[in-house]
């Protein structure tokens, strides 16, 4: 039912839906338009829903009609207009170059060869333009069948040739350059921990695709190759050289004949990530207002950058700035059913937020009827996915519950908690890529053998607190989400929530 409700929305959101095509494709007051407004506003998500609504009908009859609306949506895909879409004008082209193409095969097989030939002779120029390489080929491909044997016409087919010869080079160039960034990629895969182990290998791809970018600006090339450089030094943390990159990168892209999208999406991306480790708050805020622009809104990617404008404000103690990102993302809606990384991303940062709350940094005066009410046990249940990511995202989650403990003074509770992330600490946190954690939480461990007391807290931790500044947080070797408050700031916060008394153990 997913790819249903899949197809629905972009049917819809491509204004088909309200087009006299429409009709012709789906038959009104039919069960198959009945069942995809259902689809559209959400009454059907499930094969159970649909069961509920066409209660007379069999199961081999709603598979039938699932399966009908399907066919008819995917032959629909054609018709969709994107010209007003919130696309670049390369993804508008790549559409209509490709729209364009298969029209061209079909009257080549049909026997309308002078219009199909006409068409695909048009259609290089533009896939040329807008550097489809893989469609060039197929075209030239196409058009050198068609010189040698049908036409005969020598001049046209040696230059279609040189051109051909010319775009498989650039393709192999791209190819290699597209394996060996999947090749990196595939190993950050479902975990938020460091791979620092990547950066040998991305230095021997880089090597390999350096000379092919220095005669060649395509941009699938510049792409995939920029990515593997960038991945050097970002799979080392190295946020300055990583930010010197994306700067690099921007530019180049900018400077296309056309608006190049994706890539500046990626590389502002990866810059504002290097301005939240290095705690640069205002050019990470300028950076997300210049490329919101080629996010969609409750896209993957938008919610994604959502993150980081969070981070960004949580990193650099703007607290109101963070609650009111947290209000207007948990509150989107779409925000639900999005990915479970999403998801689970802004529970972790919601606890963070009550926290806040709870020791004062964020003034109940701005607060929503929402906002103030929070449970751990119900935080805890919640987090599933990220649970898993024991040397990553989890220590977040196991932190807050620490902190929120003592904010509200359950010192019993504090100890239990603390007691149960010692075995923890011993057993995952033993990696340089979690030294600052792992600093972090010792000192929290010695705040129950303190008895709760602020004074003799700062003493137990003297030691820990000076190897935990040891690493500052832009050099620190972890994933740049899991520090979402820095170490330093949070224990001062545990400081505060102190007494002055030792506590009697009750």
């Amino acid at each position: 039912m997913r790819d249903l409700v899949e197809l629905v929305g972009l049917v819809n959101k491509t204004k088909l839906k309200g087009s006299g095509v429409f009709k012709i494709i789906i038959e009104p007051d039919s069960k198959m338009e009945q069942l995809f407004n259902a689809l559209l506003d959400k009454s059907v998500q499930s094969d159970e829903d649909a069961k509920a609504l066409f209660k007379d009908s069999s199961e081999a009859n709603r598979a039938s009609l699932k399966n009908k609306l399907k066919e008819r949506l995917l032959d629909a895909i054609f018709l969709l207009d994107f010209k007003d879409a919130n696309f670049t004008d390369r993804q508008k082209a790549f559409f209509e170059c490709y729209k364009k193409w298969s029209a061209a095969m079909t009257l080549l097989i049909r026997n309308a060869k002078i219009t199909g030939v006409d068409l695909l002779e048009r259609l290089v120029r533009h896939s040329k333009h807008f550097e489809f390489t893989e469609l060039t080929l197929d075209i030239l491909r196409v058009l050198r069948l068609q010189y040698s044997t049908v036409d005969g016409d020598i001049a046209k087919y040696e230059d279609i040739k040189k051109q051909y010869l010319e775009y498989e080079k650039i393709w192999q160039m791209e190819s290699k350059a597209e394996f060996f960034y999947s090749e990196l990629m595939v190993q950050y895969a479902a975990s938020k921990s460091t791979k620092a182990e990547v950066t040998q290998q991305a230095e021997e791809f880089y090597a390999e695709l350096k000379p092919f970018m220095s005669v060649c600006t395509s941009f699938k090339l510049h792409l995939f190759g920029r990515m593997v450089h960038l991945l050097i030094y970002s799979s080392e943390n190295d946020y300055v050289k990583t930010s010197k990159l994306c700067e690099d990168a921007i530019t180049f892209f900018d400077n296309k004949a056309y608006d190049s999208g994706l890539p500046l999406q990626v590389f502002y991306y990866n810059l504002i990530v290097c301005y939240l480790q290095l705690g640069e708050f205002e050019k990470g805020q300028k950076a997300i207002e210049r490329c919101e622009y080629f996010f969609e809104e409750s896209s993957f990617n938008w919610f994604k950058l959502q993150e980081l404008f969070f981070l960004l404000a949580a990193r650099t103690s703007h607290w109101e700035e963070a609650y009111y990102l947290y209000e207007k993302v948990v509150n989107h809606p779409r925000f639900e059913e999005k990915q479970v990384q999403i998801v689970e991303m802004w529970r972790i940062f919601q606890a963070y937020i009550f926290y806040l709350i709870k020791i004062g940094k964020i003034p109940e005066s701005v607060l929503s009827e929402r906002s103030k009410r929070f449970k751990m046990s119900k935080f805890i249940n919640e987090i599933t996915l990220f649970a898993k990511d024991k040397s990553g995202m989890n220590m977040s989650v196991l932190i807050v519950q620490i902190l929120y403990a003592i904010a509200e003074k359950d010192y019993k509770k504090s100890s239990d908690r603390i007691e149960a992330i010692e075995k923890y600490c011993s057993r995952y946190l033993k990696s340089d890529a979690t030294f600052r954690s792992n600093s972090f939480i010792k000192m929290l461990l010695q705040v129950p053998q303190a008895l709760f007391h602020r004074e003799a807290s700062i003493r137990k931790t003297e030691r820990y607190f000076k190897q935990l500044k040891t690493v500052p947080l832009q050099l620190a070797s972890q994933a740049h989400e899991v520090e979402i408050i820095p170490y330093e700031v949070l224990w001062e916060m545990v400081l505060d929530s102190l007494d002055l008394k030792l506590w009697n153990g009750k």
